[in-house]
């Protein structure tokens, strides 16, 4: 099974063109599709999801309260916990047990119909793959990584006010408003970003990998792999980029023109 870049431009015509023409989002059988990936990918993922919060949100709090109560610097906290949980580890954590649970399921279970031949069975009743199986799981996908990102934010932040009275004497609507004032425009742009955008891509390369496959049963770990590998790759490629690209721009605005 050889992935280029060809062939996945190829996919992607047959993806766009299959949706212009079926128009999938409008049919009852494809939204119960997106909401069965949603429940699979979201709420089935969601205890893992809070156990990372709740144990970044402790460590993350507990490291920093100590450093911001010996330099005075409590009003720091919320700026610290949006960057933190909101802007850069929240997504990363969230599509990283995204990949390795609900990607690599797609990929193997896509290839696996493939190879029971279930994928012809399905173009020989006039059904089109693209439409039924890789438009729900794309979009379920996408919008399951957006749930649970910010579901690891609100559990984090509030794991963080608890632990933060350990070190700092902050009453909650002190600390709420200093979370909500830290928060700007661009961090729900990058959150955006960073969660359905990358969701999107996720799952397309899971589905791709999938599909992709000649029908042989031993190609189904092989398409596994390669679906996660290149997920994870594309993850923290993007999320870099995306990072680097906005803390550079801060510093511009802040004046520090040398580096842009």
């Amino acid at each position: 099974m050889g992935l280029t870049l060809e062939g996945l431009l190829s996919f992607l015509r047959a993806f766009w063109t299959a949706c212009r023409k079926d128009r999938p989002w409008a049919h009852h059988d494809v939204k119960q599709v997106i909401a069965r990936q949603v429940y699979f990918t979201g709420a089935q993922a969601f205890r893992l999801i809070a156990l990372a919060a709740l144990f970044l949100g402790l460590v993350t709090v507990a490291q920093s309260g100590a450093q911001l109560r010996r330099l005075g610097g409590a009003d720091a906290l919320g700026t610290l916990l949006v960057a933190a949980f909101v802007r850069e580890v929240g997504p990363l954590v969230t599509l990283i047990v995204v990949v390795a649970r609900s990607v690599s399921a797609v990929a193997s279970e896509l290839s696996a119909m493939k190879a029971n031949g279930e994928i012809d069975g399905l173009r020989a009743t006039g059904v089109s793959p693209m439409s039924y199986l890789v438009f729900p799981r794309v979009v379920g996908g996408a919008i399951a990584c957006s749930l649970l990102a910010m579901h690891f934010a609100v559990i984090a932040l509030g794991v963080g006010y608890f632990v933060a009275q350990s070190y700092i004497d902050m009453s909650f609507s002190r600390y709420l408003e200093n979370v909500l004032t830290s928060i700007a425009p661009s961090d729900f742009l990058i959150f955006f970003l960073k969660t359905s955008f990358l969701g999107l891509f996720v799952f397309f390369f899971a589905c791709y990998c999938g599909l992709r496959t000649a029908g042989n049963s031993f190609e189904i770990p092989q398409a596994t792999t390669k679906a996660v590998v290149l997920s994870f790759g594309l993850c923290f490629g993007a999320q870099a980029a995306i990072s680097v690209t906005y803390y550079l721009l801060v510093l511009r605005e802040a004046g520090w023109t040398q580096f842009l």
